[in-house]
């Protein structure tokens, strides 16, 4: 196991104020989903009240593991199980006397947050897209352990009231929580990206948003705002970048100067193509502009500057 981080590197914060976790985990989720869901033509996903569940989650990893194996000799896994072992000594001699065997929380927090050293310990050179990345974020840098569920009733007893919102979106949400060097736990909310994706599908679909008729951005966001989701809960940026662009990466909505639109039928696909193929066809030319001003007023030409090319030859 190639360990990115060394267990003296654990440490475990005193103080909860200012904590990047909330969004790590919200990273890290998506992630692992979205690897997972790449190229899949499972009937889950089209589900029109599809929503995230912590059983779906660790099917996702599951599928991850699957689709990259990690082969290893036999004493390389001894060697795993002994570090791993060492790993869990480690924080619960770091949590010293908040270290409570009878808190069951903790022990599944403790759990999950090893699995994830481990995962990224594996994994960190082995995936373009690393979810365990943001993960080892959260020990490493945060220097909590965490958590997450989707049961709002779980962490019932820990978790801050939500304010007032939509009951299109209340219950869209995961609970998440950290662990420190103190008593009790950082604890906060993030909202199911997954089931605000389908909720904007359904939206694009019920009011007729297709190719014909395309919503901007600008009133995305502001539908958004009306269900009572804040910039906190969700920035402009995150439902630009974790809801709309995914489901555009996904061909699941098309777009073109317009805006965006459901994909219903061959016409809808056909508009946001020649929309992309217009604007490849405007980055191809801008590409090749670069290259002969290269060879036109440079002595050696750089090669880099011929990637595009060699990009297409290699498809």
């Amino acid at each position: 196991m190639a360990n990115v981080h060394t267990f003296n590197d654990i440490t475990l914060t005193e103080s909860y104020n200012k904590l990047s976790y909330k969004t790590d985990i919200n990273n890290h989720i998506i992630a692992v989903l979205d690897l997972a869901l790449e190229n899949t033509k499972s009937e889950v996903f089209n589900d029109k009240d599809f929503t995230f569940s912590k059983g779906l989650y660790w099917e996702c990893v599951s599928t991850i593991y699957e689709r990259h194996p990690i082969v290893k000799t036999d004493e390389e896994k001894e060697s795993d199980r002994i570090l791993e072992q060492q790993l869990y000594l480690n924080v619960i001699n770091k949590l010293d006397k908040f270290f409570d065997e009878t808190d069951e929380v903790l022990l599944e927090t403790i759990d999950f947050t090893i699995s994830n050293f481990i995962d990224n310990a594996n994994y960190f050179e082995r995936l373009a897209i690393n979810p365990w990345y943001y993960s080892d974020k959260i020990l490493f840098e945060n220097n909590l352990l965490y958590s997450f569920t989707d049961n709002r009733d779980d962490y019932d007893h820990l978790l801050k009231n939500k304010k007032k919102e939509s009951e299109l979106t209340k219950y869209a949400t995961i609970g998440v929580l950290g662990k420190g060097h103190r008593k009790g736990y950082a604890q906060s909310y993030i909202k199911d990206i997954f089931a605000l994706r389908t909720l904007f599908l359904n939206l694009l679909d019920e009011s007729n948003f297709d190719s014909t008729k395309p919503i901007t951005i600008t009133e995305i966001i502001t539908r958004f705002r009306a269900l009572g989701i804040s910039k906190n809960d969700l920035s402009d940026s995150n439902i630009k970048y974790w809801i709309v662009k995914p489901l555009k990466d996904f061909i699941k909505i098309g777009s073109n100067k317009n805006g965006y639109f459901i994909i219903r039928n061959e016409e809808d696909l056909n508009e946001s193509y020649k929309s992309h193929y217009k604007n490849f066809v405007g980055f191809y030319k801008t590409l090749e502009k670069h290259k002969r001003r290269s060879i036109q007023e440079f002595e050696d030409f750089d090669t880099n500057l011929n990637r595009h090319n060699d990009f297409l030859t290699n498809l």
